[in-house]
């Protein structure tokens, strides 16, 4: 079972960008990372700050990448 925190993080960044593509480990041992990245430039990890990310906070890191602009 995942953890509520990566499933409430997940949703979030699904409702923001639907076509983005997200995976966990499932496979013992998990450490407990929990990274987004964006075209492999890490916008948020779960190790740096000890917590996962606030919704502002990815909306922010989608921002800085011009993840809202259409291709």
């Amino acid at each position: 079972k995942l953890h509520p925190e990566f499933e409430r993080v997940s949703n979030i960044i699904k409702s923001i960008k639907t076509d983005v593509e997200i995976s966990s480990n499932q496979n013992s041992p998990r450490s407990g990372a929990f990274e987004v990245s964006i075209d492999d430039k890490l916008i948020f990890s779960k190790f740096q700050l000890g917590r996962f990310p606030t919704e502002d906070e990815i909306k922010v890191g989608f921002n800085q990448y011009d993840i809202f602009k259409p291709p």
